[in-house]
């Protein structure tokens, strides 16, 4: 059975998820081998059939863009159609609509894709210094990556990612996930401790993790 992505961490126990469109993602202790992982995959295969078939009703599979005139594109939340223009410079911009330069139609993907990776840079900056000041957070680099499903993630060396996909979402669910990497500085785990800890900062954050989790497959080009 086919993998699409394994996320290895010092924890002690596999976990399968589901995502909407049939991806499997599998979570693994950090030493755990292949074979270890595909022969866990396999004696789940019953639910992961009957879970892509659940999914499937609830998330009915998204066709790729195709960047013509009309389409709707997602930023903070809202959808705005996608028109051609003569204007050379720049290649896109929102003004009530997206404006997409002619000359870079060709290539209409990679100037979306590099739009939405400075949107979310500027905006998860903001939040970053905003919060990392109120909480004495130590933050070190932050990059925006092309990840598929993953929001956010924070590494040991307090470097902050986030996806370019993530100012598709309305503020808040920016900034939920902003403060979850924020929290995870300090507490490298999923505990209850955590979430209590999330809480503190976001007392809606439930509300915003609802929203992610049943509409976040939305949010992409692919």
């Amino acid at each position: 059975m086919k993998i699409d992505e394994i996320i290895r961490s010092n924890r002690k126990t596999f976990a399968l998820e589901i995502k909407p469109g049939g991806r499997l993602v599998v979570r693994a202790p950090g030493k755990a081998t292949a074979e270890q992982i595909q022969s866990v995959v396999e004696s789940k295969s019953e639910w992961v059939n009957h879970t892509r078939a659940r999914l499937a009703k609830h998330y009915p599979a998204q066709d790729p863009k195709t960047f013509k005139p009309g389409e709707l594109f997602w930023y903070l939340g809202e959808q705005y159609p996608l028109r051609l223009t003569d204007s050379h410079r720049p290649p896109l911009e929102l003004d009530g609509a997206f404006l997409l330069s002619k000359s870079a139609h060709n290539r209409a993907k990679e100037v979306f894709i590099e739009w939405y990776r400075e949107e979310t840079r500027a905006i998860t900056q903001r939040l970053i210094n905003q919060y990392a000041k109120q909480n004495r957070f130590k933050v070190g680099q932050v990059r925006i990556t092309s990840a598929r499903t993953r929001w956010g993630s924070c590494s040991s060396k307090n470097n902050l990612n986030f996806t370019y996909r993530l100012c598709m979402a309305p503020i808040s669910i920016v900034e939920y996930v902003v403060l979850h990497e924020l929290a995870h500085l300090r507490m490298r785990n999923h505990s209850k401790a955590f979430w209590a800890s999330v809480a503190v900062l976001k007392p809606d954050y439930k509300k915003d993790k609802a929203w992610l989790k049943k509409n976040g497959f939305l949010l992409t080009l692919d």
